[in-house]
């Protein structure tokens, strides 16, 4: 009993490594009428190369549903967990607990595996009805990444995952808050530095594609300005621009249908697109009159005025047409 109580005791004071762990953030998920396609989870990245394959969500249960592909090809669910600053040193050499509470619907194997990508534990479970699947791992000091995944090979079946866990100790804790303190994919931004904290990315930057440890924000911004040569999301380059808040249908922003891209396809009235800079439709009105007299004097008029001819004002101003404004460093949340 006390063993245990030490135990419970340590892991209380850890913190989740799984974001996103009861599934509630869906960053990519599409309206259309009543019916809604929720897609991948944001923090996760799913795989099923096999037929008619698909994952979503449960608003009922508030669970994330997995329905496997009709032949056996493997379907991977999985999360990196070392995608945080200093990961190594909080995690080298401990011991690792991941709990997933997960439902099958027919009797097939589901295998849930914690690797660092040297060393690996699975545990494999083969029925139907609901489960509580624990795995544990101690991280090698060598090891270059944390990944706890989800897989099957069966055909047809349906997971339903209610939540998963894991962090340091012997016993996983699905209350403990999440390293990430935050969202992922949230934009910040600073008057007095130019430098991002260890948690975010400068956007601020010309464009480039997230590196192979931001899988869990490339998971939120999902291609939206673009992939690069290994497939993942670009950031946006942000220099320059002034925010303005979405549209949404309300007709403020009578342009909004024809916003265009940055960087990626996602276009028209659709957070995360552009404009370029336009004056609203106007004129400059030109008064004279031609029914006054010519002074007299011994000399005759040299101008004739001709009515039916057109000009132009003088140009006056700068480069641009801008309010009074403050440079600001933007930056976008990964940890």
């Amino acid at each position: 009993m006390e063993t245990f109580i030490e135990e419970l005791l340590f892991a209380m004071q850890q913190q989740n490594l799984v974001y996103n762990s009861d599934f509630r953030y869906y960053s990519n998920k599409v309206i259309n009428g009543n019916n809604i396609d929720y897609k991948t989870p944001d923090g996760w990245l799913y795989d099923d190369p096999g037929r008619n394959g698909k994952i979503g969500f449960d608003p009922a249960t508030n669970r994330c549903i997995i329905f496997k592909s009709e032949d056996n090809s493997l379907m991977r669910f999985s999360q990196a967990l070392h995608e945080f600053p200093r990961w190594q040193q909080m995690l080298y050499g401990k011991k690792i607990t991941a709990k997933i509470k997960l439902s099958i619907s027919t009797v097939s194997d589901v295998s849930v595996t914690l690797s660092d990508g040297i060393d690996a534990s699975t545990v494999t479970k083969k029925g139907i009805g609901d489960f509580e699947i624990d795995v544990q791992l101690v991280i090698n000091s060598k090891s270059t990444s944390i990944l706890l995944s989800v897989e099957s090979k069966a055909p047809f079946v349906t997971i339903a995952i209610a939540n998963v866990c894991a962090n340091a100790g012997n016993i996983a804790l699905k209350t403990l808050p999440c390293v990430v303190q935050g969202i992922i994919g949230e934009r910040r931004q600073y008057i007095s530095t130019d430098n991002p904290p260890a948690e975010e990315l400068s956007l601020c930057n010309k464009s480039e594609e997230l590196g192979a440890d931001y899988t869990r924000l490339s998971s939120v911004i999902n291609g939206r300005f673009g992939t690069g040569i290994n497939k993942r999301s670009m950031l946006p380059d942000m220099r320059g621009y002034f925010s303005r808040a979405w549209d949404h249908g309300a007709g403020t922003d009578p342009d909004a249908p024809w916003r265009t891209p940055l960087g990626g396809t996602v276009k028209g009235d659709n957070v995360g697109t552009v404009e370029i800079d336009e004056f609203l439709t106007h004129d400059h009105q030109l008064s004279f009159s031609m029914n006054n007299s010519i002074l007299g004097g011994k000399e005759t008029a040299a101008v004739t005025l001709n009515a039916q001819a057109t000009s132009n004002t003088k140009p006056v101003g700068g480069k641009e047409t801008r309010p009074k404004n403050l440079a600001e460093l933007y930056t976008i949340k990964w940890a």
